[in-house]
């Protein structure tokens, strides 16, 4: 309930000075070539209370900064179905727990023996062998590493030490209380835990899919998008109520609609909720700097940020090479993963608040240390890669390099399940060619999908869905369904975003055919049956297959369709074409 102390303009001060700010910091970075990470930071610290003192921390600023870390957990565990867990075992069996032991060990044996009592020891060191799921996923957003073995296998290591946060703080919070119950508290945890994990699976398998397609069906974008943020919410707020964290409860929401053809739909409809609270996170972490103390500890700080970020880089270097990475993949890997975790943050107000065990001048220096860590991370990032390509070059070896090949290949992008997308799927499916499938038809999507196709719900119109379905580098665009004035209107963004990438296009007259060739596009008037027959076979021609192969392809055809088969006439057509 809203405090009746505070007028509406002073309740919305908070947020209107985030916006604002936010959104200049933004600018600013972008004319200064910063990452905004760093321009997020560094806004926080001047308008905190420390420098001009435009806001302070309070609840309102708290609870913006957790929505931040909530929507991108809940980001997070979209991206990890049970498929994708059994995938990634090397990574969450492997390389997650050898680094978090490399980097955590050491750092709590050195606050052990700084002497801080060890059981904050434990917790603030274990909290340090974390990375920022906020930092890393925007460093990978913003250097196109989403689909490459070194971004996947990131993300599973983050996926990882978030599950181990969470216990974490529960362990945290349980420093100021009887150590007696320390046991039972993380065991009841642990259970609740594992209760909210099964709900999630089971929810994800039987009930998000149905209860998604009803949304679609009613062709009500807002319904959608109300029912979005109501998943993420609701189950930031079950788990919560269960004792557990917020983030757990958006993590496993995420990890629900995993499963469901309606993930990128949803990444989609997340997305700007998304980004725009993390910025209010990174503004919150500079809002924590006591820069009078920061100033004063200046050295201590900086040595605190460069302990962090050489240490973590060496553990994640090492953990890379005692589970098979290339030396120039584990190097940008070690960089990667080098900055300290907004977890840390968290665990050391809990700790602070909970008891006095920590004195205030350990908590400036590793908080600042903390914050200082992610401000450098991309500086951080960036220099890994070039170091990670001077290593490839001089010892001829892949800079990104995973010991599995895990590289999905480039797919073909279809748009619209009609009678010509389905066969152009049937062709690349038939010739062993990934491809990605969208329909924004609510009644052909499930149509599509009730007869085993793979298909994703999303319109034609919306790149950022494709690249969220990780084809950014489309092999091939099939419009399955044409639509002249949205081809048009969308074809100078695929040509920048798709540069050189071709196109085909099924039609039913000599008019569309003309239009969408003059938009530079492989137009087909479909003249033999079934309709999109000759698309398909010059699908399979760009694309290399041999003619021997498209004409077995296409007998196969007429054998599945009940119809003569005009192999001949179809590979001549599209010969004379070319």
């Amino acid at each position: 309930m809203a405090d009746p102390s505070l007028s509406p303009v002073e309740a919305l001060m908070p947020a209107m000075v985030l916006l604002g700010v936010g959104g200049a910091s933004a600018v600013a970075s972008k004319v200064l070539k910063l990452s905004p990470i760093v321009g997020y930071l560094a806004a926080g610290v001047l308008i905190g209370p420390h420098v001009f003192g435009v806001i302070e921390e309070n609840a309102t600023t708290h609870l913006l900064a957790e929505l931040g870390v909530v929507f991108l957990l809940f980001d997070i565990g979209m991206h990890v179905s049970v498929r994708e867990m059994r995938e990634s075992g090397r990574d969450m069996i492997g390389l997650a727990p050898t680094h978090m032991v490399l980097a955590g060990v050491p750092f709590t044996i050195a606050l052990g023996l700084f002497g801080l009592p060890w059981p904050a020891a434990i917790a603030i060191g274990i909290s340090l062998a974390l990375s920022s799921t906020a930092v890393v996923s925007r460093i990978i957003d913003e250097r196109n590493l989403n689909s490459c073995p070194l971004g996947r296998s990131a993300i599973h290591v983050l996926i990882f030490q978030d599950i181990v946060a969470i216990f974490l703080l529960i362990f945290a919070s349980s420093l100021g209380g009887d150590s007696g119950n320390l046991a039972i508290t993380m065991g009841q945890a642990a259970i609740a835990a594992f209760v909210a994990f099964g709900a999630a699976i089971l929810a994800g398998r039987y009930l998000m899919g149905p209860v998604l397609q009803l949304l679609i069906s009613t062709r009500n974008q807002e319904a959608f998008t109300a029912a979005t943020l109501f998943l993420v919410l609701a189950a930031a707020a079950a788990t919560a109520t269960m004792g557990l964290s917020l983030t757990l409860g958006a993590f496993l929401a995420g990890l629900a609609v995993s499963g469901t053809s309606f993930r990128h739909q949803i990444q989609t409809e997340t997305g700007p909720f998304r980004g725009l609270l993390l910025s209010f996170f990174f503004m919150s972490v500079g809002l924590m700097l006591d820069v009078p103390a920061l100033i004063a500890n200046l050295p201590l700080v900086i040595f605190a940020a460069i302990t962090i970020l050489l240490f973590k880089t060496m553990s994640g270097m090492l953990a890379g090479l005692l589970n098979g990475w290339s030396k120039a993949g584990t190097t940008q890997l070690g960089f990667l993963l080098a900055q300290g975790s907004e977890f840390t943050l968290v665990v050391m107000a809990i700790i602070v608040a909970a008891s006095d065990i920590v004195s205030p001048f350990a908590e400036t220096i590793i908080v600042a240390g903390v914050a200082l860590s992610l401000a450098a991370a991309p500086v951080w990032a960036g220099l890994g890669m070039r170091l990670s390509r001077l290593i490839a070059a001089r010892r001829k070896d892949a800079p990104v390099d995973a010991p599995s090949s895990g590289a999905t290949a480039t797919p073909v992008v279809i748009f619209g399940m009609t009678d010509a997308g389905r066969l152009a799927a049937d062709a690349l499916t038939d010739n062993d060619i990934p491809f990605v499938a969208f329909d924004a038809d609510p009644d052909r999507f499930m149509s599509a999908i009730a007869d085993g196709y793979q298909v994703l719900f999303g319109d034609a119109s919306n790149l950022k869905l494709v690249e969220a379905a990780g084809a950014a580098q489309a092999r091939a665009i099939v419009i399955g369904a044409p639509r002249y004035e949205v081809s048009k209107a969308i074809t100078p963004a695929v040509e920048r975003n798709f540069p050189g990438t071709p196109r085909f296009v099924s039609v039913t007259n000599d008019e569309d055919e003309a239009r969408f060739s003059a938009l530079g596009m492989h137009a087909w008037l479909s003249v033999t049956e079934p309709h999109g027959i000759e698309m398909a076979a010059d699908i399979l021609q760009e694309l290399g297959i041999d003619e021997d192969r498209i004409s077995e392809w296409l007998k196969t055809q007429s054998e599945r369709y009940h119809i003569e088969d005009r192999s001949e006439d179809v590979i001549e057509i599209v010969e004379e074409a070319a």
